[in-house]
C-alpha cells in the first residue's frame, strides 16, 4: 500500500461545477449507475428533499443565546453552503459487512506523532474524525460538517466557525470550542514528536472560544493555506480528555486505542486484533446521519481490515469469498490475468477500472542523497536512465501505465520542458565514469576508489520483483550492483522515517486536495527525522520557491511557481520516477451497490482524500441473494457491470492535465 504521509500533496486542478450538471431529479425509477437498489425501491433523488441541517440546534445549550452560536442562530454576516449536490446516493441501503485486506498491521494506531500517518491511519481517520468544514468532493467547494457557517476578516488572517449545536462525540458528549483550543495545545505540543502537525498549527494561534459554539482562530502571518488548515485540518479531540494527557502521555498509553471522534464510525479496543484485524463499527447514533452531506453515505456496518501479506494469498482469498474486493495497485498482471477465471466470466465477481479525476499518485525509488554515492547529480542521473521504463510498462505492464516526467504528474502543474527521460546505458555509463565510476574489478563491477558500486534497495511488497529484477539486471550489465531488500511494510516506514535507506520504492498518496510542496522538499525538513523529506534534498531555489508559494493568493501564480519548483526537482533527480495508472482498478463481488462514478470524483478506493468504497458502497440485499443462488448453482450466470467506468470524466474532463480552472480558494 502506499504512505499517506502527514502533508502530501495532490496534484490536481478542477473545474467548478456549473449549471444543471452539478444536480439530479432523476427518482429511482428511472435508470440510475451500475450500484442502483431495484426499482421497488424509490427514493428521491432530489437534493431539495434531504435538508442541510435537519432539526437544526435540536442539541442546543438552552443558556447560549443566538447571537453567540446558540439556538435560532441566523447566521446574517456570516457564510455557509446549502446549495451542494448529494455526495452519496439515496438509495443506498444500511448494513452489512466490508471485509478488505492490508499488507501489514499498523505500527501504531495513534493519530498524530512518530509514524502514524500510514495509509491504513488514513482510513480510520477519515471514517472516525471530523473537520469543522469538508470540500465537497465534485466542486472542491466549502460545505458545512462540525461548523455550520464560517467567516473570514477582510485582513484574510482571522476565522470564526460556529460549531453545529447538534454535534457529538462517539461517547456522546458534545463538541464545543474548548475541544479546538485544547486539541490545538495537543498537535503543538513539542513531546508529541510530530513535526508535521507542530509546523501545520503553529501558523494559526491559539484558538479562541468567543462561546461554547463560536471558536476564533487567527494566523500569525498571511497565507493561503491558512483558511484551509484551520477549517479542514483540525480534527478535534475531547477537551475533557487532552486536560489529562500530554504528547509524551498520549505516544506511551495509546498506541492501540483511539480518542473518541465525531465521524460516523467508531473502533474499539475490542475489535482490534494486534498483528490481525481491526473492524470499524457504523455509529447508530452517528449525530449527522441525516444531513443531507452524508445522506447515502457510511453504510456499511462493520468495515473489517484484515491482514494478508502474501498479495497472491490476498487473491486466493477474493476467490473465496473470504475478502469483499481486491485493489489492484503495482501489478496489472493480476489485473490483465489472474481474474479470467469462471466466477468472474458468470459475472459473481466483477472488475472495474474507475477513470475519474483522482490525481495521480508520484511513484518513485527515492534516493537517500545523504548518503554516497548518491549525493553526486550524476549518478541519481544514470541510475535513472538505467530504468527502462518504456520496457517494463510494454512487457510487463500490458501498456495500462503512463510514464512519469514530474513531480506533479498528469496536471497542469507539470512543467512541459522536464526531461523526457528514458532509457540510455551509453549516456549512464558515461556519466558514472565523469563520477569517478570508470574502474572494474575481477568480476566486472565498476569501482571508484577500488571499491564497488553497489546498492541496497528497499522494497516492501513482493508483486515488485518482476520489473525489480529487470532494472537489477539492467544495472548488473553495466557493472552495478543491486541488492534488493524485501521487508514488512512497517519496516521500511521507520527504515525512511529514520533515514536509514540508500534507494527505495515508495509511492506519495494523497492527503489534501490543494498541493503543498512543503514536508517534502523545503530543506527545513531535511535533517529531522520522522518528515517526508525522505531525499535529503536541500536546495535555496526550491525553498525560494515554496515559501513565495505558500504567501501567494493568486491560484494561476501558484501554478507558476509549482511548474518552476518541477523543473528544478526533475533536474536534481532525487528520485528514479516510475508510472501511474490512469484508472483506479478494483475487483469485488457484485453484490454491492453504489452510485454513479462508482467513487466520488476526487475519490479514491480507501475513502481517504475524498468518499470512496467505505463511504459510498453499500450490500444490495437482491444482488446478494443472486450471488448466493449463483454460489450454489454453476449454471447461474449474473449481468456484470461494465469494466470501464468513465463517469466522471465525461462529465467533467478526460485528463486531469486538461483542467483548466481552479475552484475559489479564501
Amino acid at each position: 500500500m502506499t504512505p499517506r504521509y502527514g502533508c502530501l500533496f495532490t496534484s490536481l486542478l478542477v473545474l467548478l461545477c456549473v449549471g444543471a450538471a452539478c444536480s439530479s431529479s432523476k427518482t429511482a425509477d428511472e435508470p440510475g449507475g451500475a450500484g442502483s437498489t431495484p426499482a421497488s425501491r424509490s427514493v428521491s433523488m432530489n437534493k431539495a428533499d434531504y435538508p442541510v441541517f435537519p432539526n437544526a440546534d435540536a442539541g442546543a445549550d438552552p443558556s447560549v443565546p443566538a447571537e453567540m452560536g446558540g439556538r435560532g442562530f441566523k447566521g446574517e454576516g456570516w457564510e455557509t453552503n446549502t446549495n451542494f449536490d448529494l455526495i452519496g446516493d439515496p438509495r443506498a441501503v444500511k448494513g452489512g459487512t466490508l471485509r478488505d485486506h492490508m499488507i501489514s498491521f499498523p505500527g501504531t494506531l495513534r493519530m498524530a506523532g512518530p509514524e502514524w500517518n500510514s495509509e491504513d491511519n488514513y482510513v480510520i481517520n477519515a471514517l472516525v474524525y471530523e473537520t469543522l468544514l469538508t470540500l465537497h468532493p465534485s466542486t472542491l467547494q466549502y460545505i458545512p460538517a462540525l461548523a455550520t457557517h464560517w467567516k473570514i476578516d477582510p485582513d484574510k488572517l482571522t476565522y470564526r466557525f460556529r460549531i453545529d449545536p447538534n454535534a457529538r462525540y462517539s461517547d456522546g458528549t458534545p463538541v464545543t470550542s474548548e475541544d479546538f483550543i485544547a486539541t490545538w495545545k495537543f498537535l503543538t505540543d513539542k513531546s508529541l514528536q510530530d513535526l508535521y502537525f507542530y509546523a501545520q498549527f503553529t501558523k494559526l494561534e491559539m484558538p479562541v472560544a468567543e462561546s461554547k459554539y463560536i471558536v476564533r482562530m487567527k494566523a500569525k502571518q498571511l497565507g493561503w493555506e491558512n483558511f484551509l488548515i484551520a477549517a479542514n485540518g483540525l480534527r478535534p479531540f475531547p477537551a475533557r480528555l487532552l486536560q489529562k494527557i500530554d504528547g509524551a502521555a498520549y505516544l506511551r498509553d495509546y498506541n492501540f486505542k483511539l480518542i473518541p471522534g465525531t465521524g460516523p464510525y467508531i473502533l474499539n479496543e475490542s475489535d482490534i486484533e494486534k498483528g490481525r484485524s481491526i473492524t470499524l463499527r457504523r455509529r447508530k447514533d452517528y449525530w449527522a446521519e441525516k444531513y443531507r452531506a452524508n445522506i447515502g453515505q457510511y453504510n456499511i456496518d462493520e468495515f473489517k481490515r484484515v491482514v494478508v501479506r502474501d498479495e497472491n494469498l490476498a487473491i486466493e482469498m477474493l476467490k473465496k469469498g473470504e475478502l469483499d474486493y481486491y485493489y489492484v495497485v503495482g501489478n496489472p498482471q493480476v489485473w490483465a490475468e489472474r481474474f479470467n477465471t469462471d466466477t468472474v466470466q458468470r459475472g459473481l465477481l466483477a472488475k472495474r477500472a474507475v477513470f475519474n479525476n483522482y490525481p495521480a499518485s508520484l511513484a518513485y525509488i527515492g534516493f537517500n542523497m545523504r548518503r554516497k554515492p548518491f549525493d553526486d547529480l550524476r549518478v541519481r542521473k544514470a541510475f535513472a536512465l538505467l530504468f527502462n521504463r518504456e520496457q517494463i510498462i510494454q512487457k510487463l505492464f500490458y501498456n495500462l501505465y503512463r510514464p512519469i516526467y514530474s513531480y506533479y504528474p498528469a496536471t497542469i502543474y507539470e512543467n512541459p520542458n522536464n526531461p523526457k527521460v528514458a532509457y540510455d546505458p551509453r549516456e549512464a555509463f558515461k556519466l558514472l565514469a565523469e563520477a569517478g565510476w570508470k574502474d572494474r574489478d575481477a568480476q566486472g563491477r565498476l569501482t571508484k576508489n577500488g571499491q564497488p558500486l553497489q546498492v541496497e534497495l528497499l522494497y516492501a511488497r513482493q508483486v515488485f520483483e518482476p520489473w525489480l529484477t529487470v532494472y537489477q539486471e539492467d544495472l548488473r550489465k553495466v557493472g552495478i550492483t543491486l541488492n534488493l531488500r524485501l521487508v514488512t511494510f512497517e519496516t521500511a516506514f521507520k527504515l525512511e522515517m529514520q533515514r536509514q535507506f540508500e534507494y527505495a520504492v515508495g509511492a506519495w498518496g494523497v492527503g489534501s486536495v490543494f498541493p503543498n510542496p512543503r514536508p517534502e522538499y523545503h530543506s527545513e525538513t531535511a535533517d529531522i527525522e520522522n518528515t517526508n523529506n525522505i531525499t535529503g534534498i536541500k536546495d535555496k531555489r526550491v525553498d525560494e520557491l515554496i515559501e513565495r508559494y505558500d504567501v501567494t493568493f493568486d491560484t494561476n501564480e501558484r501554478a507558476e511557481l509549482l511548474k518552476k519548483l518541477d523543473g528544478i526537482l526533475a533536474s536534481q533527480y532525487i528520485y528514479t520516477l516510475r508510472w501511474y495508472d490512469p484508472a483506479q482498478r478494483v475487483v469485488f463481488w457484485n453484490k454491492f451497490g453504489m452510485p454513479e462514478g462508482s467513487f466520488s470524483r476526487v475519490g479514491d478506493y480507501s475513502g481517504t482524500l475524498a468518499p470512496g468504497i467505505p463511504q459510498l458502497w453499500w450490500v444490495d440485499p437482491e444482488k446478494s441473494q443472486k450471488v448466493a443462488q449463483a454460489m450454489r448453482d454453476s449454471s447461474i450466470r449474473l449481468e456484470a457491470p461494465p469494466v470501464d467506468d468513465r463517469y466522471w470524466q465525461e462529465r467533467f474532463g478526460q485528463a486531469q492535465k486538461e483542467l483548466d480552472a481552479q475552484p475559489s480558494n479564501p
